[in-house]
């Protein structure tokens, strides 16, 4: 599907793409990881991606994945960017580094709030960094069920920090361009979400 999405079927799977591709970006790198990655972003573009205003930002990731020559110069530069168990990581990947104050105990109420949230939605974080349940690469997977509300209070309340950092930091192409790429895409799905809710908001609820 050379194409934009048609209807909210090929929307809803091009959407739920686009989230676990930059999900897994933000994963510690493996050989198998980055095939993936490369994989899906051929998929994405071919239902329409390169038709869509973020695919501007997209691109220059996009490029400097396919560029990748050795998982090593990635692995270590991940480490030194967002590992959680580094003191001082260039850009923490966690949403209550951004929005709460530790020395108030603000990190257990952010905490407990994406508990609570995952509860209600009956979702359960899974995979690497499940433990960890304000990890960008968690809210970007939650993102695909919850919809306005969590893109607004959470996601998108610290992901632009969370980038800024990104690109002030000393970093490889890769991540360099990631951060502005998934900012971009977030930025735009916000008003997409915003949309659908509100055409949809006169409708009984799906069950």
């Amino acid at each position: 599907m050379n194409k934009l999405p048609e209807n909210f079927e090929e929307l809803a799977r091009f959407r739920q793409g686009m989230y676990r591709v930059f999900a897994a970006a933000f994963l510690p790198p493996q050989p198998e990881r980055l095939v993936d990655l490369i994989g899906g972003g051929e998929v994405l573009e071919s239902m329409g991606l390169p038709y869509l205003a973020f695919y501007q930002e997209w691109k220059p990731w996009r490029e400097a994945l396919l560029d990748l020559d050795d998982v090593t110069e990635i692995d270590v530069e991940h480490v030194r960017m967002f590992s959680t168990r580094v003191i001082g990581a260039v850009s923490p990947p966690t949403e209550s580094f951004y929005t709460a104050d530790p020395i108030r105990g603000e990190v257990g109420e952010v905490l407990a709030d994406l508990a609570r949230v995952y509860n209600e939605l009956r979702l359960e974080p899974t995979g690497l960094v499940a433990d960890t349940l304000d990890h960008v690469s968690i809210e970007l997977e939650i993102t695909l069920k919850s919809q306005v509300g969590f893109l607004e209070e959470h996601l998108g309340a610290w992901l632009p920090r969370f980038v800024e950092r990104i690109v002030a930091a000393d970093t490889i192409p890769f991540y360099a361009t990631l951060g502005p790429a998934v900012a971009s895409f977030v930025h735009h799905d916000i008003g997409v979400t915003r949309f659908l809710a509100a055409g949809t908001s006169h409708q009984e609820p799906a069950r």
